[in-house]
């Protein structure tokens, strides 16, 4: 039977040899791992498992299948589609792509669409999403376990504390807890499974120097150390381990350069050496062990400059500028590119145009546009 030939490929190898297996596959999920080091070790002492249950999960088949030959491939025995084309579909399920989520136009109409781009294509495909239970504009975005999250943001009446989550494999919007402060125009990122909220501003407390963490595992918000200066409108990026805050305004309205940095583990900040601009609207993003500070605005008109952070030097310096002004744009990396997408140009236009920036030749390049205009929306890296 099938299965006893997945015994003998399964069956010599560790609970801890299948877990690196499986993780060693470029594309494994969260959600994949969790199910791989949870059944580990079910998966070597009953391989006909195998056939019953792990087929039945789309994030871990393919990366049990692809470690058995394909003359004792464990499909044989099984569906007709993964029989005539399983690696296709892993190769499919593999392919990372840039995600881009909701926001609205220059009219303030909200973009309840979804588009990813496929970098092998260079094409960007549309879909409709279920909507959120609450509109929400200066959100923010962040990705944790293949989920979306939408964080606080303002939804015309004041600022929100409420946070929903998306599942991009139902369709389907969730609330999870709350956080303890409502905050809009604040920054998103996530480190070590952790989903960080950091500054903003509301309503009755103004800009906000206070940053909260999210744990999926207890869904539960707790406060850690603030930041030095409050920050509205800033950018967050995680680099080495540690979550970096740069740029934004204060309450009065200045725009800052200053950067700061968390370190987890003393739940402290500190300063660093700042940018040679001042911005806020900006985007960042981490590409080669470097941050990057992408356009925004220094308050005298849109940016279409770039300034890259080197850790080891301590150290901010001018890149190639990208061909136009992007304000409230979203950043990402894919394929050891930087791409600048959307956004608002000099002339207060909602943007559809995409930049990709390569660190090789320090250019910039264009790339095919999103379907829909867009600004003030979230930007994801998924696979599959």
């Amino acid at each position: 039977m099938t299965s006893h030939r997945i015994g003998a490929r399964v069956a010599g190898l560790s609970p801890a040899q299948l877990c690196a297996i499986i993780e060693a596959q470029a594309g494994a999920s969260d959600a994949a791992l969790r199910v791989a080091e949870e059944h580990a070790a079910r998966l070597v002492e009953q391989p006909e498992w195998v056939l019953s249950e792990v087929l039945l999960s789309p994030d871990l088949a393919p990366h049990i299948l692809a470690q058995l030959p394909t003359t004792e491939h464990a499909v044989k025995g099984t569906c007709r589609a993964w029989r005539c084309g399983w690696k296709e579909t892993l190769k499919k399920r593999e392919r990372p792509r840039v995600v881009v989520f909701g926001g609205h136009n220059n009219d303030g109409e909200f973009r309840n669409s979804l588009e990813r781009y496929d970098p092998s294509t260079n094409e960007w495909e549309e879909e409709a999403v279920a909507p959120m239970a609450t509109a929400r504009e200066s959100a923010g975005m962040a990705t944790l376990d293949s989920k979306l999250y939408a964080v606080g943001g303002g939804d015309g009446g004041g600022a929100l504390s409420s946070v929903e989550r998306y599942d991009l494999a139902t369709n389907v919007w969730e609330e999870v807890a709350p956080m303890a402060t409502a905050r809009e125009s604040h920054a998103v990122a996530v480190l070590d499974g952790k989903m960080y909220a950091v500054g903003g501003e509301n309503e009755d407390d103004g800009a906000l120097s206070s940053v909260e963490r999210y744990d999926p595992a207890t869904n539960a918000w707790e406060a850690v150390a603030p930041l030095a200066e409050a920050r509205v409108e800033h950018a967050v990026a995680v680099l080495d381990g540690k979550l970096y805050a740069v740029g934004g305004y204060n309450d009065d309205g200045g725009g800052l350069s200053s950067v700061e940095r968390f370190d987890p583990a003393l739940d402290a900040w500190e300063a660093v050496v700042p940018m040679a601009a001042a911005r806020d609207f900006h985007g960042m993003a981490v590409l080669d062990s470097k941050l990057y500070a992408v356009g925004g605005s220094a308050g005298i008109g849109h940016l279409s400059s770039v300034e890259r952070y080197d850790p080891a030097l301590d150290a901010w310096e001018a890149v190639a500028p990208m061909a136009e002004a992007r304000y409230k744009l979203a950043v990402a990396v894919l394929d050891g590119r930087l791409y600048a997408v959307g956004g608002q140009d000099a002339g207060y236009n909602a943007l559809s145009s995409v930049e990709r920036y390569d660190p090789g030749t320090n250019a910039w390049e264009a790339v095919v546009p999103m379907g829909t205009a867009r600004l003030f929306f979230g930007v994801a890296l998924l696979r599959g």
